[in-house]
């Protein structure tokens, strides 16, 4: 595959698609190259930014939360974390199940139902309502946080193959040598403007012993979830986890067998993807944490995913209709669509 922008001659395929890849479809071809554009004006533009380009309130002042870097009309949010204390408080979303992506570090997630420790490359899932804090193992750490109204779950699309359920998803267990504390704050995340803070007077997350078998906290590796190709062309990837109304989808978006995607429209999804790591470079993506959004209706060809070396990256789709925060936007710049990389003649 050629790493140029657009690497067939004229006429070349354009794709529209309803619901992702599982709706309508119309295909077309076109003499020019679609993804090119010139410049932009407004927020409904494809960005991109290095998440170590970003400084993330909690980084320095550990009372902050993670700093908001994308959010909707639709409840769905972004966040980015980067604590290098522990949380001298609790949490619980009363609005939103989350997931917490460990782009960098080990953090120690307390939670009330048990406590786990997660990796490099681990997703952990927080429903709502359940309260939680968190903190680097070593001197620092770096997630990103989906927020998700919908409740989310694990629906790969089949019962095996994709996901080892037994062998690789592990659940918060009880640590009951933690300490009942004196008071506690216990932040309740809302819609609201501000947040609402109840003092306890014990820890909140200090338990006895679990007595059901079934356990909402999880975590899962990145490189556990197999990749999905229909060879020789490679086909869509398919979600690992979705929500429960089908407006927020997850897929392992890492190197796979088979042809580039085609130019495309997506008439129905915003598209994030975070570039985790190589070795190998997904088109214009080669440092780690690269973070990259195309919004629904903008036209996008996006780079070949058969690469040798191999690289681990993930997609984010989502109904919602993502806006940068003015802290994102800072720490980001526009993007071209063919191969992902920094958009040779638009400023941020």
């Amino acid at each position: 595959m050629s790493d140029k922008p657009h690497d067939a001659a004229p006429p070349l395929v354009q794709l529209w698609s309803r619901d992702g890849f599982q709706g309508a479809l119309s295909v077309v071809t076109r003499a020019t190259y679609a993804p090119d554009y010139l410049s932009v004006q407004g927020p409904h533009a494809p960005r991109r930014a290095v998440l170590e380009r970003l400084t993330p309130d909690d980084q320095d002042d550990p009372e902050a939360l993670p700093t908001t870097v994308a959010t909707s009309r639709l409840g769905v949010k972004l966040h980015v974390s980067g604590r290098r204390k522990p949380m001298p408080y609790v949490v619980r979303n009363v609005e939103a199940d989350e997931i917490h992506f460990i782009q960098s570090g080990t953090v120690r997630f307390e939670t009330d139902v048990g406590c786990l420790t997660a990796t490099e490359g681990d997703f952990v899932c927080i429903p709502r309502s359940v309260a939680y804090r968190y903190a680097p193992t070593g001197d620092a750490m770096r997630s990103i946080i989906v927020e998700s109204p919908s409740a989310l779950k694990l629906a790969p699309p089949a019962p095996s193959g994709m996901l080892n359920v037994a062998r690789d998803l592990k659940f918060a267990e009880v640590d009951a040598a933690m300490p009942a504390g004196g008071p506690t704050r216990l932040v309740l995340k809302t819609l609201d403007p501000e947040n609402t803070v109840f003092t306890m007077p014990h820890d909140p997350l200090a338990l006895g012993m679990c007595l059901s078998e079934s356990v909402p906290v999880w975590k899962l590796n990145l490189a556990s979830i197999q990749v999905h190709a229909y060879l020789p062309e490679g086909g869509p990837p398919s979600q690992f986890l979705s929500s429960t109304t089908g407006d927020l989808l997850m897929f392992n978006l890492s190197a796979r067998p088979g042809g580039r995607p085609p130019v495309h429209i997506n008439a129905d999804f915003d598209e994030v993807i975070c570039y985790v790591r190589g070795p190998g470079a997904w088109g214009g993506c080669t440092e780690p944490g690269t973070l990259t959004c195309v919004p629904k209706g903008v036209i996008h060809h996006g780079p070949s995913e058969d690469v040798p070396e191999g690289y681990q990256a993930w997609l984010l789709e989502t109904r919602a209709t993502l806006r940068w925060t003015p802290k994102a936007i800072a720490a980001s710049e526009l993007m071209e669509t063919g191969q992902y990389r920094p958009h040779p003649g638009v400023g941020k």
